[in-house]
């Protein structure tokens, strides 16, 4: 088969910079010669011996081999290649290389990017997202641009956007992972292996993830009991006196008390962990149609969408902070925030606009939406 009829794709080598080591090697070899002074080794053969073609060796060599110098004889000559001085060469000129920051031929958009950074507390994704979504892109002073991008400008400092303002790129967590243990004899009944698929897809609305946040472990403090509907991400948080199970259930107690005949319509299961201050989980179901489901112990990550909200959580409350602190309404705007935040989870809708789909009752929306101050107060 000739070569023009040859339908196969070679595979290319992979382009990549010379480092310090490679560099060496080239001075090493390239200082070897004859007894006429003639190299012993060419361009070719140190190309394959580092394993890069030969024309990044002529390259290296011809654009680091600049200088003149004088020998005694008073002629002119090229400086020998020298590894350290063309290691710092390319050190330099990488480090003046770096691209013209995009947003800067787009004030009006940057602007917008950095308020929502900056004011409202938004990630760059969901900024994205949010403009994606709403045809920003398409409007005057605004171009395509990609989530990347604006890492990118954070992390080299080519906006006026510090890392510590950006909650996921302070820390690298790390995970602690266990066992699959079986929920204790007395929860089997209430088991989230029980739990029905609908649940499990997010079919359907009303199913809640509940936990509770502390500020410190140290003595008896206030802590915030969070709820999080799985469908719609929609989240509520509440203030208790303290971490123990009179005072969730007392909590639980106010909220049917406020809901009334909706409390049935909005609240059909709850899925939590195996803490003790869920201990008295039946006088939080008594009188309601409310199912109830526990995790596997040390097996968070089941209720994954409460966890995630959460961590949303400390970048306000960060962890050793007094929940006593925060007032109601500091609590009810946090709330606020994240229920008006655009998740990739929801298309880059807010849980808010997710919920409004959910029901057309409008008496139903306004007793959800003024659950979280009624109680809170």
């Amino acid at each position: 088969m000739s070569d023009k009829n040859n339908t196969l794709k070679t595979k290319k080598k992979q382009y990549k910079h010379l480092k310090k080591d490679d560099r060496i090697k080239i001075e090493t070899l390239v200082s070897q010669v004859d007894e006429n002074g003639k190299r012993l080794y060419s361009n070719k053969y140190i190309a394959d011996y580092i394993g890069v073609h030969k024309s990044t060796i002529g390259r290296e060599l011809k654009n680091r081999i600049k200088s003149k110098i004088y020998v005694r004889t008073g002629r002119v000559k090229n400086k020998p290649y020298n590894a350290i001085d063309a290691q710092n060469d390319y050190n330099f000129k990488r480090s003046m290389s770096r691209p013209e920051c995009k947003l800067d031929k787009y004030p009006k958009m940057k602007k917008f990017i950095l308020d929502k950074i900056k004011n409202d507390k938004w990630m760059p994704d969901a900024i994205i997202g949010y403009m994606n979504r709403h045809n920003y892109f398409n409007r005057n002073g605004f171009c395509k641009i990609t989530t990347q991008a604006i890492y990118y400008d954070i992390r080299h400092k080519l906006i006026d956007v510090e890392i510590e303002e950006m909650r996921r790129m302070k820390y690298d967590p790390k995970y602690e992972y266990h066992e699959t243990k079986d929920v204790s004899e007395s929860k089997k009944e209430y088991s989230i292996e029980k739990r029905p698929k609908e649940i499990e897809e997010r079919l359907v609305f009303g199913h809640f993830e509940l936990d509770t946040v502390v500020g410190t472990s140290k003595g008896v403090h206030e802590c915030l009991m969070t709820l999080t509907e799985r469908k719609t991400r929609f989240e509520m948080i509440f203030k208790i006196k303290s971490k123990n199970s009179e005072e969730i259930v007392k909590k639980w107690n106010q909220i049917k008390d406020f809901m009334k005949v909706n409390f049935n319509k909005i609240f059909k299961s709850v899925t939590t962990d195996n803490g003790t201050e869920f201990s008295k989980f039946l006088d939080i179901m008594e009188g309601t149609k409310m199912d109830f489901y526990f995790c596997h112990p040390y097996c968070s990550g089941e209720k994954g969408t409460n966890e995630r909200n959460n961590e949303i959580i400390r970048y306000f409350i960060p962890k050793g902070t007094l929940i006593e602190t925060y007032s109601y309404e500091q609590i009810n705007e946090i709330t606020k925030w994240m229920n008006n935040y655009p998740r990739k989870s929801l298309d880059y809708k807010t849980p808010l606009e997710a919920l409004l789909e959910e029901f057309n009752n409008k008496a139903v929306i306004n007793k959800i939406y003024k659950l979280q101050e009624k109680i809170n107060c």
